[in-house]
């Protein structure tokens, strides 16, 4: 597994207080020649300067804008709208926590769009992540997850059409292995996430890392349903993590189910392109 470093999130964004200088929504002001120079006034709405309605005339300047881009496509989450920048002819700059197009997306590890960067070691994971309330078809206790996809170590359903209720071909609990995230950035006190499996730490539980050491761990309940459980992340504020989940079992309740890891974090810039 590589280490989280500071060039990992080099386009996530900062947790310092210091403003943004790009433009927000602008229009110009062309004032006379002066010896061959023109003047030209940037008319910036930004947080410390927002645009204002009252226009006045100024005497041999002209006016240039062009219809805003930012008043007909909104951004969502108090993200701000900035004209330019793309074939939209706008942007929006996301508040920490989100992400997307539109702000729309809080970052987040639901799994309905696949595991992404995850990174696999072993067999316990191969098959994942897993579609719809697998657990069930079979007569099994639900593993309610949220959405439709979701990591069940003994499951294997990795797509829609693929036959409800089926096991792992290896055995329920006898893979081993791991699933390590991308690297993230703890942005406030907690994060929170689903899990179930297993109930015995050394064998099955997920993993949190920050500077390549272990610093929260928690397991299941041996049950296939998940329950929410959270990590109080106040002293690791500013740091980079990741989660990893770790199967190395193959007796009774060898194996993991995990679902919507989500909280105060900042995810990777790449994430933003897949919106």
């Amino acid at each position: 597994m590589s280490a989280c470093t500071h060039r990992d999130m080099k386009h996530a964004g900062s947790l310092d207080n210091t403003k943004d200088v790009e433009p927000n929504c602008v229009s110009i002001n062309v004032g006379p020649s002066q010896g061959g120079n023109y003047t030209c006034e940037l008319n910036n709405a930004s947080d410390e300067s927002p645009g204002s309605s009252n226009l006045q005339s100024k005497q041999d300047y002209t006016h240039l804008s062009i219809e805003n881009p930012c008043s007909g496509s909104p951004c969502f989450n108090n993200g701000t709208r900035q004209a330019g920048y793309t074939d939209k002819g706008f942007r929006c700059k996301c508040p920490l926590g989100f992400t997307g197009v539109y702000c729309k997306k809080a970052c987040s590890f639901d799994f309905e769009d696949g595991i992404g960067g995850w990174e696999k070691t072993g067999r316990a994971f191969i098959y994942q992540p897993t579609f719809g309330d697998n657990p069930a078809a079979r007569e099994r206790e639900s593993a309610q997850q949220q959405g439709d996809w979701w990591i069940g170590g003994a499951e294997k359903r990795s797509n829609e059409s693929d036959p409800a209720g089926k096991l792992h071909p290896d055995g329920a609990d006898k893979p081993k292995g791991t699933l390590t995230s991308p690297c993230f950035r703890i942005v406030g006190k907690k994060i929170s996430f689903l899990i179930g499996g297993g109930c015995t730490m050394a064998e099955a539980r997920a993993e949190l890392i920050v500077n390549n050491e272990v610093v929260r761990n928690e397991t299941g309940n041996c049950s296939e349903t998940m329950y929410s459980k959270s990590w109080d992340l106040v002293e690791f504020i500013g740091q980079y993590a990741q989660v990893r989940l770790v199967d190395e079992s193959s007796g009774g309740w060898g194996h993991i189910n995990f679902d919507d890891l989500k909280g105060d974090i900042i995810c990777p810039h790449h994430f933003d392109e897949k919106n």
